[in-house]
């Protein structure tokens, strides 16, 4: 599927040049920058003052890619949802031009999702069990990742193609809980109800002790990178790109938390236990090496 991604993008590229080079009309040099138009008259690429939006590229080449293997998961939204590493989504791309060789840059990412997994289990306390009288317990997990960034970017080439480079500051978060209710309650003549073991398989027990919610270590982090790359504008104002990046990364880890409840015989009652993670209070590191990578389409304004 990747081979078949970027033959799809080379052909694509070839394609576009091979139909572009017969517009071309003749060019001026500014700042290092060919500059010139179409035989319509629009400028091909931006000049000082101009905008640009963009977004991630990769997901519509796994598409493409998908498309010709047959994969069952060639969803647009199942790949948008597995970009972005650390649970962030596809990212949106701005920039503002200064000149036609600098630009003010920034990006975007955020994921929220939400899955809820139910599951039913027997009754407790019929006077005669039956297993078709049910409840339901009920598992919520919600997961949020945000990540926003800014930067210079510097640009120099020749016709339709450009390398571009400078560098970017980022913050990012994330975010993870479950939360868990149950159709039946602990109380003194049930102190061990029938509760759900494991939501994926489906397994229940009697059990004096669950899981109300559990909040897993959020992390915090800033980013400090250098990129490089080139920028193919394959229509007036329309480009796609790729780039490289390599930079410096601090993290933050706080504790994370599991509340249970349970029966407690000394006070004939029920109570919440919190259990927090003593191994971590927060961790802090910066690590050399953090290097990705990113295929994206712009359009200029």
């Amino acid at each position: 599927m990747k081979k078949l991604s970027i033959l799809f993008l080379m052909a694509f590229v070839s394609f576009t040049g091979a139909v572009s080079a017969q517009e071309e009309e003749e060019t001026t040099t500014t700042g290092g920058v060919e500059q010139f138009t179409n035989k319509n008259g629009f400028a091909v690429l931006p000049e000082a003052g101009s905008f640009a939006i963009g977004f991630d590229a990769l997901p519509f080449l796994r598409f493409a890619g998908n498309m010709f293997n047959a994969n069952t998961n060639n969803g647009l939204s199942a790949n948008f949802a597995n970009q972005g590493g650390a649970g962030v989504g596809g990212t949106l791309y701005g920039k503002y031009f200064l000149s036609e060789t600098t630009a003010i840059r920034g990006r975007f990412s955020i994921n929220q999702s939400t899955v809820q997994d139910v599951n039913r289990v027997i009754l407790d306390g019929q006077a005669v069990p039956q297993n078709n009288i049910e409840v339901e317990d009920e598992l919520v997990n919600n997961n949020f990742g945000l990540n926003l960034g800014g930067g210079m970017e510097f640009r120099r080439g020749k016709g339709r193609l450009m390398g571009v480079y400078g560098g970017e500051a980022m913050i990012g978060l994330n975010t993870s809980n479950e939360k868990y209710t149950y159709g039946n309650a602990i109380t003194a003549g049930n102190q061990t109800p029938t509760t759900t073991t494991n939501f994926a398989a489906g397994n229940s027990g009697q059990v004096g002790s669950r899981v109300l919610s559990r909040t897993f270590a959020n992390s915090f982090s800033l980013s400090a990178m250098g990129f490089a790359g080139v920028e193919y504008f394959f229509a007036p104002q329309i480009s796609i790109g790729a780039e490289f990046t390599l930079g410096l990364r601090y993290t933050g880890l706080n504790r994370s938390e599991v509340v249970r409840e349970e029966w407690e015989a000394n006070s004939n009652s029920l109570i919440n236990v919190s259990d927090v993670d003593a191994n971590i209070l927060t961790n802090f590191g910066v690590a050399t090496g953090v290097w990705g990578g990113a295929i994206n389409l712009m359009f200029h304004f």
